[in-house]
């Protein structure tokens, strides 16, 4: 994955997954102040794209006190505010999960430990982000879309521009459907709210689209599931919601 991540907990562009993950290794802290910066947790999204609701970022500690504490757009990235949003600091491995790395590193070649570091680092980038998708709406309905619709090269293409990640050309998105590839006139939005991040991996684990580009079409407002397949055999969930424009 020639991943471009620009994330926003680390500030800055990175043109492989080498240099993300040298770079998340010293991020791995609770709460953070660097000097004259400090992690926020994002309440909404912020002007000019500088990251969307639910995104950890590191911003000047002025830019935060002056600006974005004061009118509620973000908070502290403390264990407290975690807890209370209901969220999982993206940058703080448990103790299950350490010993679950450890154990499947240790039996691994260089090559697969590399695949492996890759998408564990997406899978905690993408933890607590949803990609965002806006369409018009029918003007007899609430929620069916017209005209177009939502494809998985639609998600390619809002994974590179609003999220920086660009996946290689042998690294797939299947858009999830309970019915394998199913049918895109009979496809259900999601409640996320619902899922806990378990249920969600094991569901793209689960699912087995056929080989080659994804059929599915979403014709509905709503939010979805789409699996992304890494190399080294690895899926990471991608979540992304479809507005109304």
């Amino acid at each position: 994955m020639s991943s471009r991540l620009m994330s926003s907990g680390f500030g800055q562009s990175f043109r492989s997954v080498r240099h993300v993950a040298a770079a998340h290794q010293s991020h791995q802290l609770t709460f953070v102040r660097f000097g004259h910066s400090v992690r926020l947790i994002a309440l909404q999204d912020l002007p000019f794209g500088k990251a969307y609701k639910g995104d950890v970022l590191t911003v000047k500690s002025g830019y935060a006190r002056n600006y974005l504490i004061p009118k509620k757009m973000a908070l502290y990235a403390t264990p407290q505010n975690f807890e209370r949003l209901k969220m999982v600091d993206p940058d703080v491995e448990t103790e299950e999960q350490r010993i679950a790395r450890l154990q499947r590193e240790s039996s691994m070649s260089a090559g697969e430990e590399k695949y492996l570091k890759e998408a564990d680092l997406l899978k905690k980038y993408l933890r607590n982000k949803m990609l965002k998708l806006w369409r018009n709406v029918d003007p007899n309905s609430i929620d069916v879309l017209h005209p177009g619709m939502v494809t998985a090269e639609h998600l390619r293409e809002k994974l590179s521009k609003q999220l920086k990640i660009d996946l290689d050309d042998s690294e797939n998105i299947h858009i999830f459907s309970s019915e394998g590839d199913g049918s895109s006139n009979t496809l259900q939005p999601m409640v996320f709210a619902e899922l806990t991040d378990k249920k969600i991996q094991s569901m793209v684990e689960e699912y087995k689209p056929h080989d080659g580009p994804c059929s599915i079409e979403i014709k509905r407002l709503g939010e979805y599931l789409a699996k992304i397949s890494l190399k080294g055999g690895y899926s990471v969930p991608l979540r992304f919601v479809v507005l109304q424009r």
